[in-house]
């Protein structure tokens, strides 16, 4: 079982992470910014900071002073509602040993197990947030941390972008 996010999922943290650092700077970001620091094709970029938006973390506005700004300080913004802006409520619809839902006169052996994991994957992503993810870019760009070796940083030396 692979657990990453879907490309759409990447594109809108990568965007949220640019949000949060045009934030500090007290600025906002026009789209084409958001997709040449992101790295987001700027096809797909659109889509992207419309799922912010709808979500409640960004805001738009047109025109010549315009862009995209984050509704609220990256400090209280969590990874989860980041995630969830671009992956939907993160959630298990089906039993995990099976096809249909989990019902209490036919649960499953794992029922309780898997629900406790998704409970903590969740908790876990929400105790972190977009200021901290935001931090973390710029001590990785800036050399002041090593990346793991086995981060999809290492494919990207270099350039600069994620």
């Amino acid at each position: 079982m692979n657990v990453t996010l879907s490309r759409r999922g990447d594109y809108v943290v990568r965007a949220a992470i640019c949000l949060s650092r045009a934030f500090q700077e007290g600025k906002g970001c026009k789209i084409r910014e958001v997709a040449d620091q992101a790295a987001i094709p700027a096809s797909f970029a659109p889509q992207v900071m419309a799922d912010l938006v709808r979500s409640g973390l960004a805001t738009s506005r047109a025109g010549r002073n315009g862009g995209y700004r984050l509704a609220r300080d990256p400090a209280d913004i969590s990874v989860l509602e980041v995630i969830e802006a671009g992956e939907g409520e993160i959630h298990s619809d089906l039993c995990a040993m099976g096809e249909g839902p989990c019902y209490w006169e036919n649960v499953c052996p794992l029922h309780e197990s898997w629900r406790e994991a998704l409970h903590s994957f969740r908790k876990g992503l929400s105790g972190s947030t977009l200021a901290s993810l935001a931090q973390r870019d710029r001590e990785l760009e800036a050399g002041l941390i090593e990346a793991p070796a086995d981060s999809h940083r290492h494919a990207h030396a270099g350039n600069g972008k994620h």
